[in-house]
């Protein structure tokens, strides 16, 4: 690979891995970059990363674990 990412006698970046935006689990909409949310592994099984948005945070919108089925506020 030459400078910044492009590939020598190509005419554009390479694209290594494609990424999935994270997903409030809450609400289930795309959590965009820069919002004031937060991520953290379920308190109860430890095994699914919990998204969660802005929005539900500040109306204390509940969210389900889909592995152990622990209910948080």
């Amino acid at each position: 690979m030459g400078e910044a990412g492009f590939q020598e006698g190509s005419k554009g970046p390479v694209i290594v891995e494609a990424s999935t935006p994270p997903i409030c689990s809450s609400c289930g909409r795309i959590v965009p970059p820069g919002e004031k949310a937060v991520k953290f592994y379920c308190p109860n099984c430890g095994a699914v990363l919990i998204w969660r948005c802005r929005k539900c945070r500040e109306l204390v919108i509940p969210y389900k674990c889909p592995n152990c089925g622990f209910e948080g506020p």
